[in-house]
């Protein structure tokens, strides 16, 4: 997979082109949109095999699996109470 730049201004794209087609369509229609999109795409591929088609699918299905855990851990690790401190300090020079 190629590296690629996520911003917020790239999901607002996005999400506006879909709310443009459909201006009624909650997150789980967007999320629609890009799968479809993604298998329209893929599927329109007539240069790859049927293999070649499902293992690539198979990969971006497991790269956004793997997106989701990535934001999820952070979100958990930035709402983690900071550790107890614990031990004893003593100024330099003391």
């Amino acid at each position: 997979m190629a590296d690629i730049q996520l911003s917020s201004q790239l999901f607002e794209d996005v999400q506006q082109a879909v709310l443009r087609q459909q201006p009624d369509a909650d997150q789980g229609v967007i999320l629609q949109y890009l799968a479809a999109v993604m298998g329209y795409m893929l599927g329109s591929q007539r240069a790859m095999t049927s293999s070649d088609r499902d293992a690539l699918m198979d990969d971006l299905c497991a790269f956004a699996r793997h997106v989701v855990d990535d934001l999820t851990q952070r979100e958990q690790e930035a709402s983690q109470p900071p550790a107890q401190a614990f031990g004893y300090w003593t100024p330099p020079g003391a």
